[in-house]
């Protein structure tokens, strides 16, 4: 499949300091600093789906050494704080929060080294269409980004239309309990691979939807699930491999 060359396909993982990872057969060799892990992990990947920024938002000075540990190509998801998604349950309250945020970041927006954030909702908040609609309409247009819904009500016509209107991607999160939603709603494709485990068949079948999307000139956003004991790189790996076969 001929891919437009301004369509790119990003896959990685869900964050990348996670010391379980060290070790013989596993991601990070034995013996490499901690503060070492970006740079290494830059050399597989290039995207990373943040998830620190979750709990905390990050000093400039941290944002200046993510951009020092990797190449001028490689782009960071971070997710938007918990206290603007579950705290405020994106309130009027929880907007200056979010340009505190985008403040700090704002040097990976600077060398376009920003990719989507990821907006992800708690399980136990339910639909609320004008709330998100108010929300959506106060961010700035110039930044990609994404909401993950975890509450069965946000799957109606009218959440896809709106998230259309702010070209916002839905998440494509695939879980165990919930296989993803393939909803197109932006000119960008976000997805969460969160199984337990995928075999060669299933992702087989993302690599050919991923390539799919990038083929219509769509970039597509592709994160594997972090857990410390587990091997997400393997399915990361597998991925790259599969595209490259496109």
């Amino acid at each position: 499949m001929q891919k437009p060359q301004d369509a790119h396909s990003y896959i990685g993982l869900s964050g990348y300091s996670y010391k379980p990872w060290q070790g013989v057969d596993r991601f990070y060799p034995p013996g490499l600093k901690q503060t070492e892990f970006l740079g290494y992990y830059a050399t597989r990947y290039r995207t990373v789906e943040l998830d620190g920024t979750w709990y905390r938002i990050p000093a400039e000075s941290m944002v200046q050494r993510w951009i020092a540990s990797t190449p001028s190509d490689f782009l960071f998801a971070p997710k938007v704080h918990r206290q603007i998604t579950h705290q405020y349950r994106l309130k009027p309250e929880s907007v200056p929060l979010v340009g505190v945020m985008l403040d700090r970041l704002k040097p990976l927006l600077q060398q376009n080294r920003l990719g989507p954030l990821l907006i992800q909702l708690p399980p136990n908040f339910s639909r609320d269409e004008d709330r998100l609609g108010r929300f959506l309409e106060r961010l700035p247009t110039t930044i990609r980004w994404a909401v993950e819904f975890r509450h069965t009500s946000w799957n109606q016509p009218s959440i896809e239309s709106l998230l259309k209107h702010f070209n916002v991607s839905w998440v494509a999160a695939d879980t165990d309990d919930s296989p993803a939603q393939w909803h197109h709603t932006a000119d960008f494709w976000y997805v969460r691979l969160r199984r337990t485990t995928y075999g060669p068949e299933a992702l087989q079948a993302w690599a050919r939807r991923i390539a799919e999307a990038v083929g219509q000139g769509e970039d597509c956003f592709v994160y594997c699930k972090h857990e410390d004991e587990g091997s997400p790189w393997q399915w990361a790996d597998a991925l790259l491999s599969g595209l490259e076969t496109k």
